[in-house]
């Protein structure tokens, strides 16, 4: 009869070799040790929870990292101890861990935006675009975008740093389950989000210069596209987005640069930079993130944020 360790040994050679259904049954069966070493350091049960929920996304991800297959298990053991202490850092919740050395090495974040595995890719997107917007969104910056500490995410959505974390806890359940449903998926998702990506930014790119492709957007836009600006304030109609392009025209204001774009279904982020004439130097911000929602291919809503007040926030968080 085999033993338990060399099952776990065959699921896990399989899992190396891109089997992510036995990746997932392995996890499975570590779940209760993840935990247990999530609720020493936490000293509750919620954020437990939700820092082995991110440690397994990591482990999903990263698994082409892991240089010992023997070592499987302590490697999920510091990317839970590591989420936890980050966790913990951002509460600034009272560590509970009174052996632990506090540590002090922080891990990525981000889910990586590129992938050598791209099976994992593919599913990662498939189950993306079948969050609800408002999840979609959160995870999209948290994960795959520069700008994912809470704050950042919060001014970027207009919402609080608590609608963040609650967001993230019920997003990362729904992405596990739909992660499960979709591990072999096809690359439908990705591939409609880089054309998405490249749509923008050549678009946004253009449009200054050439008439053509401001006509494309303006074909693209709905009628009742809905604006909602950074003050919070918010516009109906698609005049309304057109003639602040006219206004940017006539001040000599321009988009210089669409520094990312980042897509996940019908949802695109993009952080775009202004330029602006000597006679009017403060007519557009420096730059904006512009959160863009889609249905049927076309723009039915913007949320505009002005990243000076990011700079504000990325200043507190570095001092």
């Amino acid at each position: 009869m085999m033993k338990s360790e060399d099952i776990r040994a065959d699921l896990l050679g399989l899992a190396l070799e891109g089997n992510e259904r036995m990746l997932n049954t392995l996890l499975g069966q570590y779940r209760p040790q993840l935990y247990a070493v999530a609720l020493n350091i936490c000293g509750y049960v919620p954020a437990a929870e939700d820092a082995v929920q991110e440690a397994m996304l990591i482990a999903y991800t990263k698994l082409n990292q892991l240089k010992d297959p023997a070592a499987f298990l302590p490697w999920l053991k510091k990317i839970v101890s590591n989420c936890c202490y980050q966790a913990l850092r951002k509460n600034k919740l009272e560590l509970t861990d009174a052996t632990g050395p506090g540590m002090e090495g922080q891990i990525e974040a981000s889910i990586e935006k590129h992938y050598d595995d791209m099976t994992m890719r593919d599913a990662l997107y498939t189950s993306l675009s079948r969050l609800p917007d408002v999840l979609r969104s959160t995870m999209v910056l948290r994960y795959l975008s520069d700008y994912n500490s809470y704050e950042q995410v919060a001014a970027i959505l207009g919402i609080p740093v608590g609608t963040v974390r609650s967001r993230l806890s019920e997003g990362r359940k729904q992405l596990l389950q739909q992660w499960n449903d979709h591990q072999y998926a096809d690359s439908v998702e990705y591939e409609r989000s880089q054309y998405w990506n490249d749509f923008y930014s050549e678009v946004f790119s253009g449009m200054y210069d050439d008439k053509n492709y401001l006509n494309v957007l303006k074909d693209h836009i709905k009628d009742d596209l809905e604006l909602v600006f950074t003050s919070g304030k918010s516009a109906k109609g698609r005049n309304v987005f057109i003639s602040g392009l006219y206004d940017d025209f006539e001040h000599g204001s321009r988009l210089s640069a669409v520094n990312s774009c980042i897509t996940s279904g019908d949802l695109t982020i993009a952080h775009v930079s202004f330029a602006n004439s000597p006679e009017h130097p403060t007519h557009c911000p420096p730059g904006s993130f512009v959160t863009m929602y889609r249905k049927k291919g076309k723009m039915t809503r913007i949320r505009l944020y002005h990243p000076l007040h990011l700079k504000t926030i990325v200043t507190r968080e570095n001092a």
